[in-house]
């Protein structure tokens, strides 16, 4: 559990980075298009994604076709660490929703297929989400203080959510008789999610600060 110092600076952070980028009247939905002229399907902003080279923490944000996405949705994040010995070995931790203004929205799991991953046990992907950190130089400064700041604000409520995939992905390998068909099940995208509530969540921290 996090304690509520953290919680508020978490909160403080967060709420900064979007304040100060909604004065400019940039979104963070646009902040995370990375300096591009125009959103593509599929294309992963930044391009090589955002890496931190230390940590072995990374994200990117993308959308797929409009047909696929959720109504009211922009965009989404996604968060990875990759393997300490292996960088080709990559963990997907967490999906952060936008919605065309920039405002995070839901939350979700997925399934291996999705991104490629070495599927991990919720066990341990909550311990890598509870150190997520990226750091990132320039223009991508405020964005990585933004998504650190949101897997600290929001751990509980993503806590519940991949405690529960692996729930969910039993249940499949029981129904399906194999792990790796229930794995790469294309029926099966996203594993759980839930929606979120911004305002509830900073009001929350925020107001404990003081």
């Amino acid at each position: 559990m996090l304690i509520k110092e953290n919680l508020s600076s978490a909160a403080q952070d967060l709420a900064g980075v979007q304040a100060a980028y909604a004065n400019r009247g940039i979104s963070l939905s646009e902040l995370a298009l990375c300096g591009a002229k125009e959103f593509v399907e599929w294309q992963h902003y930044p391009n090589n994604d955002l890496v931190d080279a230390i940590s072995g923490y990374e994200f990117y944000y993308h959308s797929h076709s409009s047909d696929e996405m959720p109504k009211g949705e922009h965009g989404h994040f996604h968060l990875f660490k990759r393997h300490a010995t292996n960088p080709e070995k990559f963990h997907h931790l967490i999906g952060i929703a936008l919605d065309p203004k920039g405002v995070p929205v839901r939350i979700f799991t997925t399934n291996q297929w999705v991104t490629g991953e070495s599927l991990l046990a919720a066990s341990t992907v909550l311990r890598l989400l509870k150190n997520f950190n990226v750091s990132a130089k320039g223009r991508m400064s405020p964005l990585a203080k933004w998504i650190n700041a949101f897997t600290k604000l929001f751990y509980a409520e993503m806590e519940k959510l991949i405690v529960e995939r692996d729930r969910v992905i039993e249940n499949l390998v029981k129904k399906m008789g194999s792990r790796s068909v229930a794995l790469e099940s294309k029926k099966h995208h996203v594993v759980t999610q839930c929606k979120i509530d911004l305002m509830q969540g900073l009001s929350k921290h925020l107001s404990a600060s003081h």
